[in-house]
């Protein structure tokens, strides 16, 4: 593409535990864990402010290792019905605060998931679909992203396996009710794969919307096997669904290309489970791929 993409990488390769999920805890400690993303090749993170540390320290840290921001993410944790609305914008308004202090004008945002919810057990099926609850979540998502926008922060929406906006439909539902100037598109393109959405299409039908991509490969046999056997979330991501960035079953530069020519956002890597044992090996990986086939341009 003619636009100079910027690279970055979200590192839960680091996070991914036995269980087929993700435990923070596993991962080095920030300092460590910022060295090791640029000696593997990347020169800019997702933006997250480690606990305990200001925003300041944390931007000391990332100059000392030599590293830039790209936008970060905040899990609404409410189904919109919940009663838990009122906390989850206020949470939201936090986070958009900070995330302006670190000088980003743009977040992810996507629903929480739990390892007992129903599509977390019944992963990338649309199980129990229900327009009235999309129709709360929209309402919910519409409240944070006017108290976001109001920090000079612009949330970006994720569909996300196990989640109630997993599927294609409900991510165009929402997108459709909220314009672009309250609220952006953050594809994945696993997650929506998995989930059976045309990825391709639907990066193109939003594409003047998207302000960076979570680049995720898998393995859409794994996906398919799974659904067959009615696989849960963690069964099927044990079984082999994610891979590096170029080692899957996506087309991913074709998928990417049906973004504007001149995209300039990021395309931020993902490696939920890294298939390369050594976190840092799949880091390295990951990095080679991504800057083979988006060299920067002069």
């Amino acid at each position: 593409m003619p636009g100079t993409p910027k690279i970055a990488l979200n590192p839960i390769q680091w996070m991914a535990s036995a269980d087929g999920w993700l435990d923070p805890s596993l991962a080095p400690e920030p300092k460590q864990r910022l060295s090791l993303i640029k000696q593997a090749g990347f020169d800019a993170v997702m933006a997250e402010v480690p606990a305990g540390f200001t925003v300041e320290q944390y931007l000391a840290l990332l100059d000392e290792t030599g590293l830039t921001l790209a936008p970060g993410y905040f899990v609404v944790r409410s189904d919109g019905r919940d009663g838990n609305q009122a906390d989850v914008v206020a949470s939201a308004t936090e986070v958009a605060r900070q995330h302006a202090q670190l000088g980003m004008t743009e977040i992810g945002l996507g629903l929480g998931m739990a390892k007992d919810r129903p599509r977390v057990l019944r992963p990338a099926q649309g199980y129990d679909p229900d327009d009235s609850r999309v129709e709360a979540v929209t309402a919910l998502i519409g409240q944070i992203s006017d108290a976001m926008l109001a920090e000079g922060v612009r949330p970006s929406l994720h569909p996300h396996v196990g989640t109630w906006i997993e599927t294609e439909e409900e991510g165009r539902a929402v997108l459709d009710a909220l314009p672009s100037s309250r609220l952006g598109f953050l594809p994945d393109t696993g997650h929506l794969a998995w989930a059976g959405a045309d990825v391709g299409r639907f990066v193109k039908d939003y594409a003047e919307r998207i302000p960076f991509v979570h680049v995720k490969d898998c393995r859409l046999s794994v996906a398919a096997e799974g659904r067959e056997k009615d696989w849960g979330y963690q069964q099927t991501v044990l079984a082999g669904l994610w891979v590096e960035p170029g080692r899957g079953e996506l087309d991913l530069a074709g998928i990417i290309g049906n973004l504007p020519s001149e995209f300039d956002g990021w395309l931020m890597v993902e490696v939920d489970r890294p298939d390369i044992a050594d976190p840092y090996e799949s880091a390295q990986v990951s990095a080679r791929w991504m800057h083979s086939t988006y060299p920067a341009q002069s």
